[in-house]
C-alpha cells in the first residue's frame, strides 16, 4: 500500500492499541522507535489500576498469541503499576496514571519519527485495511 506512516510491519502493535482502546485503557499511545535499537514500536497507556494493568495484560498476551507471536519478557505483574511487556519489535508499558506521569515515557521518545494516539492510530488508512480484511 502505497503512503504508509510507518516503515516497518506494525501489524502486532495495531492489535495491542485495539486491545487496549476496546478494553478502556487510556492515553494510548504508539511510538515509532525504528530508528533505535531498542525496538521497532512503543506502545504506552494508561490503566485505571492496578487490578486494570493486570487484566489488560492477560487481553494483550492472549491477543497477540492468537496472532502468532509469543513473548519474549514480561516485567512488572507483581505490583501492576509499570507493566513492561517485550515482543522483540515491540515493547508495550502500561501504567497507573500516577506512575505514567512521573516517568512520562512520551517525552523521552518526542524524538520518534511518528508518535501517535489512539484516535490517529484508528484512523490510519492502513489498519482500516486490516479491519475489513479481517471481517471478510
Amino acid at each position: 500500500m502505497k503512503n504508509k506512516i510507518f516503515s516497518k510491519d506494525y501489524s502486532i502493535a495495531k492489535i495491542v492499541c485495539q486491545v487496549l482502546d476496546e478494553n478502556k485503557a487510556e492515553a494510548i499511545q504508539l511510538i515509532d522507535i525504528s530508528s533505535s535499537t531498542i525496538a521497532d514500536y512503543i506502545v504506552i497507556a494508561t490503566a485505571n489500576s492496578t487490578v486494570h494493568s493486570k487484566a489488560l495484560v492477560e487481553k494483550i498476551e492472549e491477543a497477540v498469541q492468537k496472532a502468532g507471536q509469543n513473548i519474549i519478557r514480561r516485567d512488572g505483574m507483581a505490583d501492576g503499576r509499570w507493566i513492561v511487556l517485550d515482543y522483540g519489535n515491540l515493547l508495550i508499558h502500561i501504567f497507573t496514571p500516577e506512575l505514567r506521569e512521573f516517568y512520562h515515557l512520551e517525552k523521552i521518545w518526542n524524538d520518534g519519527k511518528n508518535m501517535l494516539d489512539i484516535s490517529a492510530i484508528l484512523a490510519l488508512p492502513e489498519f482500516a485495511n486490516s479491519e475489513a480484511d479481517e471481517k471478510k
